[in-house]
């Protein structure tokens, strides 16, 4: 449940949920389900372990914590990125509190740096992590708009 909060944003949540009563005129003060938002996390965080092994999840998890793409060049992100050979696509979420937006710039500065062919976009959202998968007309015109300009200009061009 506590994971599952960190894929939608304060903004989304606070729309979708408020601080709405799930079965109730007021507060009851008591330990069991009294909110909308507390009955979707608990469905949620049910419907996860039915689908997903935990154990899984704590590897996926220490994997993402242990990447680091500067990894590949002694600790320098400019140097990782500076043997690449095609044309890159970034793509940020505004409300995104899981891959920020600052992560990606920091990438797309590295590959500047490096003369790479990169293109940059920071999609205005207010669905946070979960954006990428509620955004797709907009995410899908970027990249087929990109991968269009890629194939007319060839490779190591960016669009």
């Amino acid at each position: 449940m506590i994971g599952h909060i960190t894929y939608l944003s304060d903004a989304s949540m606070s729309a979708k949920f408020g601080r709405r009563l799930q079965d109730a005129d007021q507060r009851g003060f008591r330990l069991d389900v009294e909110y909308q938002v507390e009955s979707y996390l608990r469905h949620q965080g049910q419907a996860f372990v039915e689908r997903f092994d935990g154990n899984a999840y704590l590897y996926i998890t220490r994997a993402m914590d242990y990447y680091d793409a500067s990894d590949h060049g002694r600790g320098d992100l400019v140097r990782a990125v500076a043997k690449a050979q095609c044309a890159w696509m970034a793509v940020s979420f505004t409300s995104d509190w899981l891959y920020p937006p600052s992560g990606s710039r920091e990438f797309v500065r590295a590959l500047v740096q490096n003369r790479q062919p990169v293109s940059y976009f920071n999609i205005d959202s207010p669905y946070g992590h979960d954006a990428f998968l509620l955004e797709t007309e907009r995410l899908s015109g970027l990249v087929a708009h990109f991968l269009e300009t890629v194939q007319a200009k060839g490779p190591g061009h960016g669009a």
